[in-house]
């Protein structure tokens, strides 16, 4: 509820700023949010904040990109070690990224569906991992790696379902539930996902 009634007041005080300013910030970006994500089945919560601008956001079609800075922790329960001598566990991948979001939205009145994709950029990330490693008539020795770590660049489809709701003849509540996959072009990694937005949209 705190974190519900931080958003619609921070909405208020972007929506009187853009009026004071003949509304600068609205021609550059005209929806913000912040949102919570969990890899689906596993993993761990992340979160993100970001700040888009929708074309013709009153037609029927419209159109939505932007920046968006995601935290994600994703969680594998073994990897492969190219070893015969050890093995990889419990290993988890914790990072940051720039995604820029290139997606049709679809209004039905105050609800929209929307469909298309993220193009991310890793800024910077962190693996941990536990290694089993064995000995030929030795006990086995276990220990944890860990290490900085980037996806790289990503790109993945993305759809969701929301409504903007009426606050005032200036400002909408944005609530977007959406899934998302995230596909690393230089390693192996995927990243399927969950993610509940909520926000402010500037008439």
């Amino acid at each position: 509820m705190r974190f519900l009634l931080f958003i619609v007041v921070m909405g208020f005080s972007l929506s009187s700023f853009g009026q004071e300013k003949e509304q600068p910030l609205k021609n550059l970006f005209n929806e913000f949010h912040a949102s919570v994500n969990h890899e689906l089945g596993k993993g761990f919560f992340g979160g993100g904040l970001a700040a888009n601008h929708v074309f013709r956001p009153d037609k029927i079609v419209s159109f939505r990109t932007g920046l968006d800075f995601q935290f994600f922790h994703s969680w594998s329960d073994s990897e492969n070690s190219h070893s015969y001598y050890s093995s990889v566990k419990d290993v988890h991948y914790s990072y940051v990224d720039l995604t820029i979001p290139i997606v049709l939205r679809i209004n039905i009145r105050w609800v929209f569906i929307e469909l298309g994709a993220n193009l991310g950029v890793g800024i910077a990330g962190q693996r941990r991992a536990t290694v089993t490693s064995y000995y030929d008539q030795q006990p086995s020795v276990v220990t944890t790696t860990k290490g900085s770590w980037n996806p790289g660049i990503s790109v993945g489809p993305v759809l969701g379902i929301g409504a903007r709701i009426p606050l005032n003849e200036k400002l909408d509540l944005l609530i977007r539930p959406d899934v998302g996959i995230s596909m690393a072009f230089n390693q192996e990694f995927s990243n399927l996902y969950g993610r509940l937005c909520i926000g402010i949209h500037l008439k």
